[in-house]
């Protein structure tokens, strides 16, 4: 008996599928007209849209494009000569964009500066379970370096590093320069390239974009340790983080929120603009004749840009 009642409740339900069909089909014949012209109507207002959608970025791409090129035209004149006979070390942090790095390379000569040596930090600088590495590293020159039990790995390293690129002043890069350096390179440490046997009086360091998710505070704590230890025998430093689309987790603004750290080194919160670039510059102008500023467009900045002329 359940059998038949089954087959009978299944006989209703198609019965009942094919009565909504043949409804619809018939309210749709009905109403074909209209639905059709309401179709249209839409799909002509959607055309239009599109056509003043694009119409709109294009205009906001050439815009882009205007600005881009208005900054860069102004910025030669504006940082010719800033940096004229200065030696500046350019270094990049795990991540940074080549192009940002390139960029800044271009200005400070372009600034009159030269660029004696571009470094490149490895991440394991900053990997807890590398510690030991780094101390062994620089275990023979622990006393010359001024190294601590209490320092971390990233402070260990950016004193160690300032060390081998950087000079105060006019002072000249000696031979245990020359040999810390190497340490830190045939440890995997850094990656110190070719470059002149001068040392840098200017250090920038160009720092990676905002990511998602975002970098553990404690990560980005140690880049700000390491750019502090930079700091200990160059002339300036100058943070240039290409964060112009978010500046939320990433070395900036960390550096910024740190007191100690904020008064030691300056920092350009857009340095992947043209804008930015003319900006990172004039920090390093400033930063040369002992002040501190941090510019941009986003959290923590001061200004634009340093004040006008520089000196």
């Amino acid at each position: 008996m359940g059998a038949v009642i089954n087959f009978r409740y299944h006989v209703v339900s198609l019965m009942a599928v094919f009565l909504a069909l043949a409804v619809g089909i018939g309210v749709g014949v009905a109403l074909a007209p209209s639905v059709s012209q309401g179709l249209n109507a839409q799909a002509e207002q959607d055309r239009r849209q599109v056509v003043e959608l694009r119409s709109e970025v294009d205009r906001l791409n050439a815009l882009n494009s205007y600005r881009d090129e208005y900054a860069k035209r102004v910025g030669r004149p504006v940082t010719a000569g800033a940096l004229s006979g200065v030696d500046v070390a350019v270094v990049a942090m795990p991540d940074a964009p080549a192009e940002v790095v390139q960029s800044v390379v271009d200005a400070v000569g372009g600034a009159g500066g030269s660029v004696v040596r571009r470094v490149k930090v490895d991440q394991d600088v900053f990997d807890p379970t590398r510690t030991a590495q780094v101390q062994t590293a620089l275990a023979p020159y622990r006393d010359d370096l001024g190294l601590a039990d209490d320092m971390t790995a990233a402070t260990q390293v950016g004193r160690a590093l300032s060390y081998a690129v950087a000079v105060k002043g006019d002072a000249g890069r000696d031979q245990q320069a020359v040999q810390v350096g190497r340490a830190l390179d045939s440890a995997g440490l850094v990656d110190l390239g070719d470059g002149s046997a001068r040392g840098a009086q200017l250090v920038v360091v160009v720092t990676a974009v905002a990511s998602d998710p975002q970098p553990a505070p404690e990560l980005l704590q140690s880049h700000v340790q390491l750019d502090v230890g930079l700091a200990v025998h160059a002339s300036g430093v100058v943070v240039a983080g290409p964060n112009s689309e978010g500046i939320e987790g990433t070395d900036v603004l960390t550096l910024r929120s740190d007191g100690a750290a904020a008064q030691v080194v300056s920092t350009v919160d857009v340095a992947d603009l043209s804008s930015g670039i003319t900006t990172t510059v004039l920090a390093g102008q400033e930063r040369l004749l002992g002040r501190v500023g941090h510019y941009g467009a986003l959290s923590r900045a001061d200004a634009p840009l340093p004040t006008l002329p520089i000196r």
